[in-house]
């Protein structure tokens, strides 16, 4: 099977957007052990349930922003993650090769969103956002990165969610064939 890792930094929004299992119904950013130790592994910390529900939101507004399907969608889905850009805070600073580079600041769950909006605003820019996509089975909706070569990818795994919905679709055409 072909990696569904994102390139680069852009890896790190794909693993935040992941850190929800829909169908097994776990998600570390709901129980308090869980996100200690999710937050311990991002050098990040909540101090209240209303910081974790934010970060539950902004990471499931980054997923509509994945699933939807053309322009008018995407555009809608980016406005609703607006609300979250507004706490993000950046400097500026030069990187090692020239080039200036947004640095995120703030501290606990303020600063882990300024980093992916920092890696996403990169991403947009240099036009791998793009592949950044959701598993349309709706039970999963993970997040991976399309690496097929036209860019058509809709499954996280064609051997597990593509066969799913297939399956379903060629039963569901069974069904309504006529003379059934």
């Amino acid at each position: 099977m072909a990696s569904t890792a994102a390139p680069g930094r852009l890896e790190k929004v794909r693993e935040f957007i992941n850190t929800t299992e829909i169908e097994a119904g776990r998600d570390p950013l709901n129980g308090p052990d869980d996100l200690e130790s999710w937050c311990s592994k991002q050098a990040c910390t909540i101090d209240s349930a209303a910081e974790a529900s934010t970060l539950r939101a902004f990471r499931e507004s980054l997923r509509a922003v994945l699933e939807a399907a053309d322009e008018d969608g995407r555009a809608a889905a980016w406005q609703a993650v607006e609300p979250f850009a507004a706490r993000a805070g950046y400097g500026m600073r030069i990187s090692p090769d020239g080039a200036p580079a947004l640095v995120p600041q703030g501290t606990g769950y303020a600063a882990l969103i300024s980093e992916i909006f920092a890696i996403a605003y990169d991403a947009v820019r240099d036009g791998t956002w793009q592949r950044l996509k959701a598993c349309r089975k709706q039970n999963c909706r993970w997040a991976f990165y399309d690496r097929s070569k036209n860019g058509s990818g809709a499954w996280c795994s064609m051997a597990v969610c593509g066969n799913r919905m297939k399956a379903q679709k060629r039963r569901l055409s069974r069904k309504n064939a006529p003379g059934k």
